[in-house]
């Protein structure tokens, strides 16, 4: 065979060695170069965030503090991004000092695994908005310094609460971020977001629908003893809700002799897990018998996994020891999404002597009072359902001029809907010429606009009290434990007032019966623990108030 002919600019290159370092060099930057504008031409990024959020999860959401306003995900259904676009437009208007408000949540649910939903969010986002628009044109809660609002996104599931703490230590001192408020569910991620947001920032996190009564509790702390330092919250814990639970099934009639407590063990779930411990010992008494039937939610979930499909199945074994169990009534000890499921099954299996199940549940229910298998249940007859709500629209009732707090809330509803006070017919008048906000009143049913207003409020009101408050807003907790007797702050679900603990006193609790539209009826207004109600701020002297 021939010899190897040699190409002689190889041969050159073999002469040079420093030549061929650098020609190797240039191609390969070349390649890494024009193949990374090459791969992001012909595979753009699926989702692309806006200004302080990061793309994250599966499926993929931005997860963050949402600065100008842009979608969390590139599904969002309209409405959300209305809501988003009223956001900044709010914020847009703000001229001069400001201090910001961020609206803690998980803004990206997934069917099917969180149990919650979009339509369960608008009224939170709706209530918050609705307090920074009468904090900056009306003197319901002051006038200065002007108040932005930012809605802050934890993922589905609140996986990604890391990242979203991780963009508010960033933003915070530039956009004067002076307190965090909804944190949505009590699980363990939101109460590990609280927890790194009052231990590496100092500011108040005022939780909105948080009540689990472990969510206070520190998770770093092995002995589960510290309290969270910055924690509020404007909503009842878990044990006071299941003592309102227990005051109004004492009032049934005909007694309530036999009850069980179909019980979440899952664990991580803050709200389930103390939930259902309070309801094991809190129905006990004499002349009743109380039957626990435990069941396991999937604690994580992938898209698609079916939850739903999970939770039938448990339901359908359960159904014969419920059966056997004939309670006067079930005490519902798990997640409203998950209501649907123990509803249909009730419904579509074997009878066994038991024509109606009454049905009392904890307050995560309201997620449920669009469910169609709930409400094809009740509109069978096959059962009722109650619970305890943490606020309702009509737990004033209609009786004008009604009680000091039955005006504070007809003040918010002003706001809310844009249309007249209740009772006195009087439009809410604006401080400056901007329009009036016009919320759906049917948005209030599930009582979290107004439980996130009030969260809103408590932190826009210790953002004003304290002059400091732009250079050293972790001074704002000490001013929220101000809040008490005299110093109650008006809200639209009562009065507010924090003890010591950082938890309200003198809160109410409406229990409420669901109807088969998907409306609500509030039947009860309990006053736990003791049944004292708190209407009025209290006169000089006086000892009608929480602190006094």
């Amino acid at each position: 065979m021939p010899p190897a002919v040699g190409n002689p600019r190889f041969g050159r290159l073999r002469r040079h060695p420093v030549l061929t370092v650098i020609a190797a060099l240039v191609i390969l930057t070349g390649l890494v170069f024009g193949g990374r504008w090459g791969w992001g031409r012909l595979f753009p990024p699926s989702l692309t965030c806006g200004a302080g959020m990061t793309a994250t999860g599966t499926p993929l959401a931005c997860a963050g503090v949402n600065l100008d306003s842009a979608p969390f995900t590139d599904h969002e259904p309209a409405r959300m991004r209305v809501l988003e676009n009223m956001v900044k437009a709010a914020n847009d208007g703000v001229k001069g000092p400001y201090t910001s408000v961020v609206l803690m949540l998980d803004l990206s649910p997934v069917s099917d695994v969180d149990t919650l939903t979009y339509g369960s969010l608008y009224p939170n986002i709706e209530g918050a908005l609705t307090a920074v628009w009468r904090a900056n044109n009306t003197a319901a809660y002051g006038s200065t310094p002007a108040i932005k609002l930012y809605l802050a996104n934890m993922g589905s599931q609140y996986a990604d609460w890391q990242v979203t703490v991780d963009r508010l230590k960033e933003k915070a001192n530039a956009e004067h971020i002076s307190a965090v408020v909804g944190l949505g569910q009590s699980t363990v991620q939101s109460r590990h977001a609280a927890a790194a947001i009052s231990s590496q920032l100092h500011i108040p996190v005022i939780g909105s629908t948080v009540t689990g009564d472990s969510m206070s509790i520190d998770p770093s702390d092995p002995a589960g003893k510290k309290r969270i330092t910055d924690l509020f919250r404007v909503s009842p814990t878990n044990a006071d809700s299941v003592i309102a639970a227990t005051q109004y099934v004492s009032t049934l009639k005909p007694a309530v002799t036999s009850l069980a407590v179909v019980a979440d063990s899952v664990t991580g779930d803050d709200y389930t897990q103390t939930l259902a411990d309070a309801a094991k010992t809190g129905f006990r008494g004499q002349n009743r018998t109380v039957t626990v039937l435990p069941y396991t939610s999937p604690g994580d979930l992938s898209a698609g996994s079916g939850r739903q499909d999970y939770l039938v199945q448990q339901f359908n074994l359960m159904h014969a020891n419920l059966c056997q169990a004939n309670p006067s009534v079930v005490y519902f000890a798990g997640r409203g999404r998950d209501l649907g499921a123990f509803v249909e099954n009730w419904v579509q299996g074997a009878p066994c002597g038991i024509s109606q199940l009454h049905i009392l549940a904890g307050d995560d229910a309201s997620e449920s009072i669009h469910d169609k298998g709930v409400l094809g249940g009740i509109a069978s007859g096959r059962v009722t359902v109650a619970y305890t709500a943490l606020a309702s629209p009509d737990e004033w009732g209609t009786e004008c001029p009604g009680s000091d707090a039955k005006h504070n809330y007809d003040q918010f509803w002003a706001a809310f809907t844009g249309r007249p006070d209740p009772c006195t017919g009087q439009q809410l008048t604006a401080d400056k010429d901007v329009p009036t906000l016009s919320f759906d009143p049917v948005d209030l049913g599930s009582g979290q606009a107004m439980l996130t207003h009030d969260a809103a409020v408590a932190a826009i009101s210790a953002g004003r009290h304290d002059a400091a408050g732009l250079r050293n807003p972790g001074l704002q907790t000490g001013i929220l434990h101000q809040f008490y007797c005299a110093q109650m702050l008006p809200g639209a679900s009562g009065w507010l007032s924090f003890g010591s603990d950082g938890a309200p006193a003198g809160k109410p609790t409406p229990v409420v019966q669901l109807g088969s539209d998907g409306t609500t009826r509030t039947v009860a207004l309990t006053w736990p623990p003791d049944g004292t109600p708190n209407l009025s701020l209290p006169q000089r002297g006086g000892k009608g108030a929480p602190g006094c």
